[in-house]
């Protein structure tokens, strides 16, 4: 087992080595309140559809950690780490979010909603890449609506931690525009907007 550096509600994350290689191991926690065959599937389900969005994500061409291995026993997914910087550390507005943008649109535009869109799972590797982790809440659909409220996750976040939030925000839709359906899209991101109706 390697160093504990995220516990939330759903897994515990730790840093590790596997194979060699610097490594995250991602373990599914069990639900004392669920009875056990139901907490068993469940675990099963979204380890398999976590890993499965990981590989279908670099299928699209966008970067994302590759899955090293599988440890069904634990509920665990060993990935690789990814090195770089995370899009919060990010103060200045350049072209990095135009790029942000663009690989959102790649992802929506092959059925992939990431699920918990914020600038802690974005990361900028040494070599310029845009990279997206942690897709535990993650799912595969092309609704607008999910894709909408995708976008509305980071935008709501990005507003929220500096004042140059809207400007990035601005440079991501830049980017994103890039998707035959961006427009689509953003009218259902400004209607619900207008109802209040943030997740």
């Amino acid at each position: 087992m390697g160093t504990l550096i995220y516990k939330g509600a759903e897994a515990e994350v730790f840093k590790t080595v596997f194979l060699g290689l610097k490594a995250i191991e991602k373990r599914r926690i069990s639900k004392n309140y669920r009875c056990p065959e139901l907490d068993l599937q469940i675990r099963n389900q979204r380890t398999k559809l976590e890993a499965g969005l990981l590989v279908s994500t670099k299928k699209a061409g966008v970067r994302a950690p590759a899955v090293l291995g599988i440890d069904w026993q634990k509920k665990a997914i060993f990935m690789e780490f990814v090195e770089g910087t995370k899009a919060r550390d990010l103060k200045k507005t350049g072209n990095e979010w135009i790029a942000i943008g663009k690989k959102i649109a790649k992802l929506h535009s092959n059925g992939i909603i990431h699920g918990d869109l914020t600038t802690r799972n974005i990361i900028i590797t040494p070599k310029k890449n845009i990279a997206f982790v942690d897709f535990g809440l993650g799912f595969y659909s092309k609704k607008t609506e999910d894709q909408a409220f995708d976008l509305l996750n980071l935008k709501k976040i990005l507003l929220a931690e500096d004042n140059s939030g809207q400007k990035k925000w601005n440079k991501i839709l830049q980017g994103y525009k890039q998707y035959q359906k961006a427009g689509s899209v953003i009218s259902r991101l400004k209607e619900a907007e207008k109802r209040g109706r943030y997740t």
